[in-house]
């Protein structure tokens, strides 16, 4: 009898340790097949989609500084993706022109401007994009603002012909790059599109 309960007891104990395993490995499959489909029932994360325009470009002389040419421009930015904000403005300038520099970061300026061929002027405090935009933009949103940038050592007629150009430069808060499309200096932009 003794021998048969030992052996009945090596039976039940390798029947339980079998049974232990099975119900341990379906466990850990179970596991493993929530913890893979779990990514899979996230919600993908949409991009931002900006996309810039300069709709008015103004030249003038700095006050107390005639040497620099400040440049203010009318800038709308539109969102048709995810929420974000802009910003790294930077303005890229080409003149035929020796010495104009390009590269340029804007400068918060107090005091109104005359708008070029629109009888308009703008408060350039009230309306400094970087200001605007700083809570960010919403999806399927649009904004509006000024940015104004100096050229130190710049006269007027540097750029005031049809052949100078300004393309300005920005990112979003996930580090994506953008830039408007290239605006003629003395060229009208059709803003229909916007």
């Amino acid at each position: 009898m003794m021998r048969l309960s030992n052996r009945t007891g090596v039976v039940v104990g390798l029947l339980v340790a079998t049974l232990f395993t099975a119900c341990s490995d379906s466990a850990s499959s179970n596991t493993t097949s929530q913890s893979t489909a779990s990514p899979q029932n996230k919600p993908v994360a949409e991009k931002s989609a900006l996309a810039g325009l300069i709709k008015n470009v103004s030249l003038y002389s700095v006050p107390g500084r005639r040497g620099d040419l400040a440049i203010s421009l009318v800038v709308s930015i539109h969102n048709s993706g995810a929420p974000n904000h802009p910003l790294g403005w930077v303005l890229e300038v080409s003149s035929p022109s020796p010495g104009v520099p390009t590269g340029l970061k804007p400068v918060h300026v107090n005091g109104v401007v005359e708008l070029p061929d629109s009888n308009k002027s703008v408060d350039l405090a009230k309306e400094d994009l970087t200001v605007k935009t700083a809570e960010g933009i919403g999806s399927n949103s649009q904004v509006e603002g000024v940015l104004t940038f100096v050229l130190p050592g710049t006269q007027e007629g540097a750029l005031n012909h049809n052949s100078s150009s300004l393309i300005l430069h920005f990112r979003d808060s996930q580090g994506n790059q953008y830039q408007t499309p290239r605006t003629y200096i003395g060229k009208k932009v059709d803003t229909t599109g916007l």
